[in-house]
């Protein structure tokens, strides 16, 4: 064999349908490809093309005008010396269908069989129209990585195979199926613990000050360390991690369905964070060039992204800017300029000793509002609030369905066009000072309601005046179902108004349709009555 097709490529394969079907990889020597197309015993297309400078291919096929299958892939190659083309690989059971990019770090990782409910929910499981491909973790280009890339394949998703699925994308993925008639294609990809930064290339993140902070600040703290120090402390890590995962393995023999945080209560916390250097997985730019650059530039219909909370202790202000940095290289690498791009804003999380201390850093509420800006300013990227989710002193909470079912409801309405499925969750419009503070918001929903009454100390919203201090307020809804009318005494005249903005605290804003309202921090420049 002569061609190494990228590992995307294999039997029960889900390609995107309605657009150009690319069918890419890497050759040990020039040559030219074929790539016939065949649905059932029916000839369908046939398209050729050769190898660049650098041996690597890529065909075009037309795009299959509507979903369906099976179809089969024939690969040809065809060198200097040969007397016929070479059948290179066969792929059969390959559908037209949705195809959805699952990315992210720990959260999007999480398997279905540690989250919440889950020996309840995978008994259940039929035969689904979901076919799920994992991407190889990866850091470096090596052989390791070739050998893994080798053994991947697309699973079927069943009560059988759905135990390592990703929960959030299964849950995406069975909304989706419930409303769309084909078969939906889910590729995993997704490093734990990973910054932004891993995620978009070098060259990206250096095109910005902030994005060139994020870099400089990784060089500086790597080079603290000579390669006999990191050596030391790496091998360390590396031991910790091996003897927490075989600890692991031992309890989750006797418990699959152990939550992380059970496991953490056995075992500690997993290890996090490897030292700071070039030969450490958490680079900046590892991912984007061993994962994302591996898959590209396969068709998608979207993106389903959830990643943050390793850059809630540094950065946390540079994060809109890397972040829509990152949307558009990838939109870029996947040859998509309008390629969606649906997100998890953080949930609420708080350690246990900040909770105790009564110490709140404000950092995971401000990359709340960074991700919130970058759903504002950026074209086709739309944010599912979660911040009523999460659990207390665990960075990785179980429920799993809620942000993938309200990323679903996203993508049916902004991209399938379901305009009747509620997806925007409620969002400030206007906030005015009145006896206290009246706030309007919009968003898909006919009615607000307050879940914990009326305590001031269970709101959410807090209010402050000209001296910037604020203080909890009182909240009911108006009689319109839309407007929420505060009281605070101690504040006279009040300047500004925030809700939900904290690490971890009480969200009891709701739509009637289950949406959580959006946490905000605003100015009231308005009086009743006045401009």
């Amino acid at each position: 064999m002569r061609l190494r097709l990228n590992g995307l490529f294999k039997d029960n394969m889900v390609f995107q349908w309605g657009t150009e079907i690319r069918i890419f990889g890497s050759a040990t020597e020039p040559c030219y490809i074929c790539v016939q197309l065949y649905k059932g015993e029916e000839f369908v297309e046939e398209i050729q093309t050769q190898t660049d400078d650098d041996l690597n291919f890529i065909a075009c096929l037309n795009p299959q005008d509507e979903p369906g299958g099976p179809y089969e892939f024939a690969i040809l190659s065809y060198a200097d010396g040969d007397s016929e083309w070479l059948s290179e690989r066969v792929l059969d059971n390959c559908y037209a269908g949705e195809v959805w990019l699952a990315a992210g770090q720990n959260n999007m990782e999480y398997p279905l069989i540690r989250s919440e409910y889950a020996r309840y929910t995978i008994e259940k499981v039929p035969v689904t129209e979901i076919h799920y491909y994992k991407v190889p973790e990866a850091g470096f280009m090596n052989e390791q990585l070739k050998e893994a890339e080798d053994l991947s394949e697309w699973k079927i998703i069943d009560m059988d195979t759905c135990a390592d699925m990703s929960a959030v994308s299964f849950y995406f993925a069975r909304e989706l199926e419930s409303r769309i008639d084909c078969k939906i294609g889910i590729i995993g990809c997704f490093v734990r613990d990973t910054s932004i930064s891993c995620w978009l290339s070098e060259d990206k993140l250096m095109s910005t000050q902030e994005g060139a902070k994020f870099k400089t600040d990784f060089d500086r703290e790597a080079s603290a360390l000579n390669d006999q120090e990191f050596n030391e402390l790496y091998d360390e890590y590396k031991e910790e991690c091996r003897s927490y995962n075989s600890r692991l393995k031992g309890i989750l023999k006797q418990n699959p369905y152990l939550t992380y945080a059970q496991a953490d209560e056995i075992l500690g916390v997993m290890p996090y964070a490897s030292p700071a250097g070039y030969r450490a997985l958490r680079h900046p730019g590892a991912m984007f060039e061993c994962m994302i650059k591996r898959i590209a530039p396969a068709n998608l219909r979207g993106v389903i992204f959830y990643q943050g909370e390793s850059d809630c202790d540094e950065h946390v202000d540079l994060y809109g800017q890397v972040f829509t940095s990152l949307i558009e290289e990838w939109r870029e690498v996947f040859y998509n300029p309008d390629l969606p791009f649906l997100f998890c804003q953080l949930p609420m999380y708080i350690s246990k000793e900040r909770r105790f201390m009564n110490y709140d850093d404000f950092k995971w509420p401000k990359l709340r509002q960074q991700q919130q800006n970058v759903a504002s300013k950026v074209h086709d990227a739309y944010m599912a609030v979660i911040a009523d989710c999460g659990e207390f002193d665990n960075v990785h909470p179980s429920d799993k369905k809620t942000p993938g079912k309200r990323l679903a409801a996203l993508a049916l309405k902004y991209v399938y066009g379901y305009d009747e499925v509620p997806a925007r969750a409620p969002y400030l419009v206007d906030a005015r000072r009145g006896d206290g503070v009246e706030i309007s918001f919009g968003g898909d929903f006919l009615m607000l309601n307050l879940t914990t009454g009326f305590d001031a100390e269970e709101t959410g919203f807090e209010v402050a005046g000209e001296d910037g201090e604020f203080f909890r307020a009182g909240a009911t809804v108006d009689f319109d179902g839309k407007t929420v009318i505060l009281n605070c005494p101690r504040v006279e005249f009040p300047v500004k108004v925030r809700y939900g903005y904290f690490s971890y605290g009480a969200m009891p804003l709701y739509a009637d349709n289950g949406l959580a309202a959006a946490p905000f921090a605003a100015s009231v420049e308005k009086t009743l009555g006045g401009i």
